[in-house]
């Protein structure tokens, strides 16, 4: 029979055991700084990139306020909570924090796999089959035209390759796990070269939603308008802005002078396009009333030029790093993209206004005029607007107003896709998994355009 003393020193016992097995408070800041951290890096990305991030209120709460909230409330939390609770609450953090980086990388699964795939076929070791090499002798998927010319060190733009390496294989990505190539025309765009066997009626300049990205060619909008005008070219590349697709205009429109030129404006990132264009000179000649904008067919000259740069392009061995850090896909995935989009949390940079833009379609318009051609501006909205629970549509609308307010102001016929896909059922259909058009999307765009020329024709 235990007395009182048995009993207090069993009491005793499981104190100290109790005392010996509690976390420290060592430990309860070490698991709360977990979270922290991460609602440090957001907002230090944030305040690096204030005039994107942090320059209006909504922005700013998003960004740099309510993390900033979180992480003091975790400090608090750890420092005053007893060790037990505070160390509860960072590991509790901490793997919600780990499971929603999974959920993450399960919703870019398609993405990371075509990266990956991707890598593989650009890697030097990817071998020599007649299937890998046959795309060797055009522009790499991760370089651009641009960066052709740069890199031929071009000084004028009438000495600019704009488009690609006529007649050869394009590599355009890597399609439901293999690679995808087109033949480019006899300029080097992504037409059947017999389009330009008769006069174009349509003509759209653009990026790689005019070159087709990851679409077979009939998938593509030049592909869908295609079947509603047979008259139809896509002049456009991968990486093209404003400033670069006016070039297109006053090079090839001149040329073929087709009935109707289209520009297409991409919300994602032709704002970010045009200032980087403004600030090379070849391209800015383009808003120059006497620009010397070259002629479309490319010199033999010019072929061995850029045929150099490109062999020197493939001969870099290109790992999956390589692909994935020249893309946004590490910082997206950690800043848990695809997890706040689904809740309507994943807010566009902060757009500045850039007068020039107006003076580009000024331009654009006058060019195509000049040969009694039409003119009309397609906004191309980002699939991810119309995600999440949240409407955070007046945040993208800033750009799009910006554009839509230039083109009326210099009397610029506009199919505003923004409005036309968010009318759809699910919007979110219209957008294949890396933010270009579905061919659902192609084939709703394509018929939007063809609706707007319709309607200008009748009047």
């Amino acid at each position: 029979m235990s007395g009182p003393a048995s009993r207090g020193s069993a009491t005793a016992r499981a104190n100290s055991d109790g005392r010996q097995s509690s976390p420290s408070r060592a430990l309860a800041l070490l698991l709360c700084l977990i979270p922290v951290a991460y609602c440090l890096a957001i907002m230090a990305y944030a305040l690096l990139n204030f005039s994107s991030y942090g320059a209006d209120l909504p922005r700013f709460l998003r960004y740099i306020g309510v993390p900033g909230l979180i992480a003091a409330a975790f400090i608090i939390a750890a420092l005053r909570l007893p060790p037990r609770k505070g160390a509860n609450l960072g590991l509790g953090a901490t793997a919600v924090l780990i499971a929603l980086l999974i959920v993450e990388l399960v919703l870019n699964a398609r993405l990371v796999m075509a990266m990956f795939s991707l890598a593989l076929t650009l890697g030097t070791g990817a071998g020599d089959s007649e299937e890998i090499m046959r795309g060797r002798s055009g522009i790499p998927p991760m370089y651009t035209s641009k960066q052709l010319s740069i890199a031929m060190d071009v000084d004028r733009l009438e000495e600019a390759v704009l488009g690609g390496i006529p007649g050869e294989e394009v590599l355009l990505c890597s399609h439901e796990g293999k690679p995808l190539f087109y033949t480019a025309d006899r300029f080097g765009f992504n037409n059947d070269d017999a389009v330009y066997d008769s006069p174009l009626e349509i003509m759209i300049v653009g990026d790689s939603f005019v070159e087709g990205h990851c679409q077979p060619r009939p998938d593509t909008f030049t592909g869908k308008m295609r079947d509603l005008k047979s008259q139809t070219a896509g002049i456009g590349m991968r990486g093209g802005g404003p400033l670069y697709e006016l070039a297109l205009i006053g090079r090839y429109g001149t040329q073929f002078q087709p009935d109707w030129v289209v520009m297409a404006f991409f919300e994602g990132n032709d704002w970010q396009n045009l200032r980087r264009e403004a600030a090379t000179p070849w391209l800015a000649e383009a808003l120059t009333l006497n620009a010397e904008f070259g002629q479309p067919d490319v010199s033999p000259q010019q072929v061995d030029l850029a045929q150099d740069v490109i062999s020197d392009w493939w001969t870099q061995d290109t790992s999956s790093g390589d692909v994935i850090t020249r893309s946004s896909f590490v910082r997206n995935i950690l800043g848990l993209n695809q997890v706040w989009g689904s809740l309507g949390l994943d807010y566009p940079r902060i757009t500045r206004d850039q007068a020039i833009y107006g003076d580009v379609l000024a331009r654009a318009k006058a060019v195509t005029q000049s040969w009694g051609g039409n003119f009309i501006l397609v906004y191309i909205p980002q699939g991810v607007r119309y995600r999440g629970l949240l409407d955070k549509s007046f945040l993208y609308d800033e750009l799009r107003n910006d554009v839509l307010e230039a083109a009326r102001a210099n009397g610029v016929e506009v199919v505003d896709l923004a409005q036309i896909f968010a009318d759809a059922e699910e919007p979110q259909q219209l957008f294949a998994a890396d933010g270009h058009f579905s061919p659902a999307g192609s084939a709703v765009a394509a018929s939007a355009l063809e609706d707007k020329i319709s309607s200008l024709e009748a009047n």
